[in-house]
């Protein structure tokens, strides 16, 4: 059934009808409703009348989207009449009316009643004809935050072949447990992964040390699916490594195109499970060319979807640091990439992004957004040391800007300057 597993901007009319056609049944990962929810009958629901999905609607189908969280994922599809027998089946379509704008406003009022928050949940409105009518399709992942419970009734809910079923005290401590094995692979995977960059990144600045000092420094971006995932294979897939990104950033009315440069030309190659890609520019001092610091940039692709971005880098005179524009750039590609690996996977799982920065020996500059070159930046430094940023939930495409915000805030702060008065706005076109 593509409603389950594929991108949901690729749904159409022909696949509602379809389901109908069929008479898919309501199960574990799928739940029908005719209508919004209503205890005063059909077509009750104040959104009929122009005003907002009422609370009834709201707290309903914030029961279904919290027990396919809480379970295996699913999708609740709204405006599809049902069969009487059971399991219910789909019938034909009921079409809601205004349904573009239904699909935005349930979506983030069930994000208010739901704890802790979804950081995934997928909306959007199917047309049948005139005047907006149509389908609203919620889609959500399991989540790796799970148990989840409604804020409104403080129960917990998880999902029973075709039914919603509150849970005991016992069934909300198992699902704990169950994230919390699930956290300690994701912890150490990335553990693991950022101990071997920090090697990696030791050894190459050691050998590359001038006057017995470490020059440059190192930048490390870790995607890790929260829940299994498994691509089957990720060699020779084009659509898995041309994960180009274009990001851009508006400081001050200016529009600032934020370049990744390292990633224009990969050539992958095949490895066990995986796919990679290195890229070597300029030269060091140890090769006879000290004018032109050396740069490495690394990228792996695993088939159970894990990404990885690692960048060390040399500095001198000539190229003394970082620029603002190519750190938001590296997190864009970042994040089209992981887009790319759900999309290709068929699913909507929730990311965890572990960045790292490593400074050698020395602070390094860092030219604010907009800069072509150090002369024009206003002497900020990033600090010597392993920074660690906190672990990033990376869900729904149109909370991307607000990460990249929020990179670009937490550089700054550690360049010990406070940009609140003249924040920048992102863009990210996938």
């Amino acid at each position: 059934m593509r409603i389950l597993h594929e991108p949901l901007n690729s749904i159409d009319a022909n696949d509602i009808h379809q389901l109908c056609a069929d008479g898919v049944s309501e199960g574990t990962e799928f739940e029908l409703k005719a209508d919004l929810p209503s205890k005063a009958g059909p077509q009750q629901d104040p959104w009929y009348k122009g005003g907002p999905i009422g609370d009834y609607a709201r707290n309903q189908i914030a029961e279904e989207i919290i027990a396919f969280a809480n379970t295996l994922g699913g999708v609740v599809c709204v405006g599809i009449n049902e069969t009487a027998d059971h399991p219910k089946r789909a019938a034909s379509p009921n079409p809601l009316p205004r349904v573009h704008e239904l699909a935005r406003r349930p979506r983030q009022a069930i994000y208010d009643v739901i704890d802790p928050p979804l950081a995934v949940l997928e909306a959007i409105g199917i047309e049948f004809g005139p005047a907006d009518a149509g389908v609203v399709l919620l889609r959500v992942p399991q989540s790796r935050r799970r148990p989840h419970r409604h804020n409104v009734n403080k129960e917990v809910f998880v999902r029973r072949e075709d039914e919603t079923a509150r849970v005991s005290m016992r069934e909300v401590q198992e699902l704990t447990i169950q994230w919390i094995a699930e956290a300690n692979r994701v912890e150490a995977t990335i553990n693991e992964r950022r101990a071997k960059f920090l090697n990696e990144a030791g050894d190459w600045h050691d050998f590359r040390r001038v006057n017995g000092e470490r020059h440059g420094g190192g930048l490390h971006l870790l995607g890790v699916p929260t829940t299994p995932l498994d691509l089957v294979r990720v060699a020779g897939r084009l659509d898995l490594t041309g994960a180009l990104a274009r990001v851009c950033a508006n400081f001050g009315g200016r529009p600032i195109e934020c370049t990744w440069p390292h990633a224009q030309f990969l050539q992958w190659k095949p490895g066990l499970r995986s796919v990679s890609a290195e890229e070597v520019m300029g030269r060091s001092k140890v090769t006879g060319f000290p004018d032109f610091p050396e740069r490495k940039t690394r990228y792996l692709l695993q088939t159970s979807g894990v990404c990885e971005l690692s960048y060390l880098f040399q500095t001198n005179s000539i190229s003394p640091g970082l620029f603002a524009s190519w750190m938001a750039g590296a997190l864009g590609f970042m994040l089209g990439w992981i887009e790319r690996v759900r999309g290709e996977a068929g699913v909507s799982t929730e990311y965890a992004l572990a960045t790292e920065l490593t400074v050698y020996d020395r602070p390094v500059a860092y030219a604010e957004l907009g800069a072509r070159s150090f002369a024009m930046s206003c002497g900020a430094t990033l600090p010597d040391g392993e920074h660690v940023f906190p672990i990033a939930s990376i869900g729904a495409v149109d909370e991307f800007p607000s990460h990249l915000a929020r990179f670009d805030e937490d550089l700054w702060n550690l360049a010990g300057h406070d940009i609140q008065r003249a924040l920048p706005t992102f863009s990210l076109q996938l």
